[in-house]
């Protein structure tokens, strides 16, 4: 269990492939899955399990955080350039916390994925609970 944490354009509303061609559909996934690969070349995508962040996030105190303290791992959040400084104090405060290697190296992860977000003006941060 975990989140999934991607830096992509705004995506439309989701259209139901329900009623596509089973071309439309394979041509959907192959998309999906060349966008998915290029921004993971490109450090835009970022793994975090729960067990790990949880204890981090806890331990800054999880109301004092408003953005990750509010992170749900079975839902998905859609954040937009408005939250980065919110959401860079946050990092901050777990920074602070931080008590091991793996702490550190989480904060390390989501602090390089804000500063790919602040290069890259046009993108979002897609929020997806596993």
């Amino acid at each position: 269990m975990g989140l999934l944490l991607v830096l992509r354009p705004p995506q439309p509303r989701p259209k139901s492939l329900r009623r596509a061609t089973r071309v439309q559909r394979r041509d959907h996934r192959r998309a999906n899955v060349e966008e998915w690969g290029t921004a993971e070349q490109r450090g835009w995508l970022l793994g975090v399990k729960v067990e790990e962040l949880l204890p981090l996030v806890n331990g800054a105190g999880r109301s004092r955080l408003p953005i990750l303290g509010q992170f749900d791992p079975w839902s998905d959040t859609v954040l937009d350039r408005r939250d980065l400084p919110q959401l860079g104090a946050d990092i901050d405060r777990l920074e602070a916390v931080a008590g091991d290697d793996a702490q550190r190296e989480l904060v390390v992860a989501l602090r390089k994925l804000l500063t790919s977000w602040r290069a890259e003006p046009d993108l979002m941060l897609h929020c997806y609970g596993d």
